[in-house]
């Protein structure tokens, strides 16, 4: 799979992140927002909290079937684009936040009964995304769910060889742009099973490079 680190240079052009990222999943993520989003809410009024909304790709999807969105970026032209995309099909409120992963504590917890992190825990550093997970978790109301998709390390063999070959040109790219590099997520359930979530789920595409996991909190 190609290098998700070029997200944040395509962060910095939102006209082009949507194409972007079609390309740097090969198609696979219009697949992942609508199972991200079917996963995310049992039905209307579910309260959601988005981290990383980007362009609104998913907040579209979390609004049409009802959901109370929260939905937080760092980046104002991202939240920008992600306001104008919703509107015209707008089905459910949207609170929009302009702030980092790292400051979702502020938020109250117990709170929501989905917190979506799709597409962002493969920037941050180990540390981080331990810190973020907790605090996610900690967000969720009693049954709530964890909804993560992300790049993540493909099953060893002939697999792996196939996605580190096909990331070396991409990250050449992406270290040309930003300076630095996203990389897979070694082990994303086991990253989930550590804030003491069990796993309810897990659908893999792309060889199995692409993985979205959903765990549950106990009701």
């Amino acid at each position: 799979m190609s290098s998700l680190a070029l997200m944040r240079w395509l962060e910095g052009t939102p006209e082009r992140y949507d194409a972007g990222m079609r390309a740097l999943t090969l198609g696979r993520v219009a697949m992942l927002h609508a199972a991200v989003a079917e996963a995310s809410v049992r039905e209307p009024g579910d309260r959601v909290l988005e981290i990383g909304c980007g362009t609104g790709a998913v907040t579209q999807r979390l609004c049409a079937r009802g959901a109370r969105v929260t939905a937080i970026d760092q980046a104002p032209e991202m939240i920008e684009q992600a306001m104008a995309r919703v509107r015209p099909s707008h089905a459910g409120p949207v609170t929009w936040l302009e702030q980092t992963a790292s400051e979702i504590d502020r938020l109250p917890a117990g709170e929501f009964d989905a917190v979506v992190l799709s597409l962002c825990l493969s920037d941050m550093s180990p540390g981080e995304r331990s810190w973020v997970l907790k605090r996610a978790t900690e967000r969720l109301a009693p049954g709530g769910r964890l909804i993560a998709a992300d790049e993540v390390r493909a099953p060893a063999g002939w697999r792996r060889a196939a996605q580190v070959l096909w990331r070396i040109p991409q990250a050449a790219i992406g270290w040309l742009l930003v300076g630095s590099l996203s990389r897979p997520v070694p082990n994303l359930c086991d990253e989930i099973r550590a804030t003491g979530l069990p796993i309810r789920s897990q659908t893999c595409w792309l060889l199995g490079s692409l993985q979205l996991v959903v765990a549950q909190r106990a009701a």
